[in-house]
């Protein structure tokens, strides 16, 4: 094996990696906001807390994370009605957790359909 196809093998396996990793951490982000919206509507369903204790996890979210994008208000929203619409795990962690938390925002959006969401 020459150099050139010892450089190709390494960036074929480098690449490889990287996307790995990638979706590894999307399974990982997107079964997080499932569980942080499951919590929310546990909460408030269970302890009668409003729409307006979203306001106050955003805020203190952010000063507690703020290098860490992701906790804004709409987006906690976001992960609420995630939860909501889809209330099964093992669907979360399956094939949600396969697509980039944009997209599944955007189904969210777009599809309001139970049966053609899924």
């Amino acid at each position: 094996m020459g150099y050139e196809d010892f450089l190709t093998e390494l960036k074929t396996r480098i690449s490889s990696a990287q996307l790995r990793a990638a979706v590894a951490v999307n399974k990982e982000l997107v079964l997080l906001y499932w569980q942080i919206g499951r919590d929310i509507l546990n909460r408030q369903q269970q302890q009668g807390w409003g729409a307006k204790v979203i306001n106050s996890l955003a805020a203190d979210l952010q000063k507690a994370f703020p290098e860490m994008k992701g906790f804004s208000l709409r987006n906690l929203k976001y992960m609420r009605a995630f939860a909501e619409a889809y209330p099964d795990e093992q669907l979360v962690q399956a094939p949600l957790a396969l697509i980039p938390w944009g997209h599944n925002v955007r189904i969210l959006d777009t599809v309001k359909d139970q049966t053609e969401r899924l």
